[in-house]
């Protein structure tokens, strides 16, 4: 029980093993119970697999669970697989409607610490899932889970690049502008409604708002030139963004609405892709003033611009983490010409590579815990450009994108709630 409450960071840390055996239909099972029972218990499986405070230990090992009651499990079976914590879960069905009861045990104390019941549609079942994994999550580690977050990208199929979104382990996606008018560099607003994202919509490279909810559209920006980069202030209020108004790129931040622009940058270099600092106070952001790309690091009024990267020559993408004490994360280029993922410290300057000798991987960004990035990769064998995610040691690289096409510039929104 003394391993509860576990911290999810430092050189200590272990992610909680946990075992997940088959969901149980707990009725006379017919071919449709069986089936969704299967469908949830995969996307259950990979749920845990994905996300850093639990690893899923090895279904292959499990000691007949089948033959368990779901209510008092075999503990010392499971302690023998090298399980901490076990989820059993059985469920109904009753024409569309799914009911679901799950639980979580911890095994080195043999108690149930987790019952929960759901009662979901059978498309929306994962729902339930989801929001029993975030409650798994706090109830070890003390912090909030990110199941109800969401990605968004741009994908490039047949038909052009558009935006979409999906679940945070790819499924479920969703378009959510048309292929017809080029769309660029989705990013999200702060309460998770709305996207940002540039788009050719009316010929030049403007800056929109969409309202996921209502489909309302935003013009915020568009000055001659590029209006692209879009950025959103930890307290939602103000928006960094990259404008070549004057035939540089430089940063400006403007208020939500769009108004009381200020220019943040004035240098020879192209000043690009600013990201805010988890209190608001700094922005980092790519300059190429010292000849080639690096990344720096200002105060939110433009203040005291500080180079933070000295190695390579080609730094791009950077994303600060929501952690108080977080690093950025970004893109390099390295001598052979391959781009890989780097964090570096802020306060020191110290750089960490996350990627190597696996294609090219390019931009990173944060999930709301600070716990994990996404990211593209070109690692074989698939063609083009996929969707991973891996925690933010650089361990546990998953691919999430399951459908065709090119992925790119993804994003992570905060938690969206249930």
């Amino acid at each position: 029980a003394e391993r509860l409450k576990m911290v999810v960071e430092g050189a200590n840390f272990r992610p909680y093993p946990i075992g997940v055996p088959e969901i149980r239909v707990v009725t006379t099972p017919d071919d449709k119970s069986k089936k969704t029972a299967q469908e949830l218990t995969t996307i259950l499986k990979t749920a845990v697999d994905l996300v850093r405070p639990l690893e899923l230990v090895n279904p292959d090992s499990y000691l007949n669970p089948e033959k368990e009651s779901l209510i008092q499990p075999k503990y010392k079976n499971w302690l023998a697989v090298g399980a901490s914590g076990l989820i059993r879960a059985g469920i109904k069905l009753n024409g569309s409607q799914v009911q679901l009861t799950m639980r979580l045990y911890d095994v080195v104390s043999q108690r149930q610490l987790l019952m929960r019941d759901y009662q979901e549609d059978k498309t929306t079942a994962s729902r339930a899932l989801y929001r029993f994994l975030d409650e798994v999550i706090k109830t070890l580690t003390g912090e909030e889970g990110i199941f109800s977050s969401r990605l968004a990208y741009v994908k490039q199929t047949k038909d052009g690049k558009a935006i979409y979104t999906a679940e945070i382990d790819g499924r479920n996606e969703r378009r959510i502008t048309d292929p017809a008018s080029l769309s660029l560099l989705p990013a999200w607003s702060r309460d998770g409604k709305s996207l940002l994202f540039t788009s050719y919509l009316r010929e030049n490279p403007d800056l929109y708002r969409l309202n996921l909810v209502s489909k309302k559209l935003d013009w915020l920006s568009h000055k001659r030139g590029l209006n692209t980069g879009a950025a959103v202030s930890p307290d939602g209020s103000k928006i960094a963004l990259t404008l070549s108004m004057d035939g540089n790129t430089e940063i400006y931040v403007m208020d939500r609405d769009g108004q009381n622009l200020t220019r943040l940058t004035d240098s020879w270099g192209q000043d690009v892709s600013p990201t805010w600092s988890p209190d608001g106070k700094r922005i980092a952001f790519v300059s190429s003033r010292s000849g080639n790309p690096h990344i720096y690091v200002m105060n939110a009024d433009g203040s005291n611009p500080k180079r933070l990267s000295f190695r390579g020559n080609y730094n791009q993408e950077p994303d600060w983490s929501p952690r108080a004490d977080g690093k950025i994360v970004f893109t390099a280029r390295d001598e052979r010409l391959r781009y890989d993922i780097f964090l570096v410290d802020p306060k020191d300057g110290e750089m960490t590579r996350l990627t190597q000798d696996q294609g090219d991987n390019e931009s990173p960004a944060f999930s709301p815990d600070g716990h994990h990035i996404v990211f593209t990769s070109t690692r074989p064998p698939q063609y083009g450009k996929k969707i991973y995610v891996m925690d933010v040691d650089g361990l546990n690289q998953r691919r999430i994108s399951r459908r065709s096409g090119n992925y790119e510039t993804p994003a992570w929104s905060p938690r969206l709630g249930y």
